[in-house]
């Protein structure tokens, strides 16, 4: 398994975590994926619930202008 923490506080993710359902993802446009502590994704329910990125490896993903 490979080593993921946290973006938010830097709590590792275990072999034990990664068999349950406590942390959550985010998947990135460059195909990557950020995976969440149980304690920062309640802390930050409220923009997952609305789509929003919250965090990200380096930081917050800045907004894509919308081309007609």
């Amino acid at each position: 398994m490979e080593t993921h923490t946290c973006p938010l506080c830097s709590l590792a993710r275990t072999q034990a975590d990664a068999a349950g359902l406590d942390w959550s993802s985010q998947h990135e446009r460059d195909r990557t994926v950020t995976w969440i502590c149980p304690t920062c994704t309640r802390a930050q329910l409220w923009l997952i619930e609305a789509g929003l990125p919250f965090a990200t490896a380096t930081a917050p993903a800045a907004p894509i202008p919308y081309a007609a």
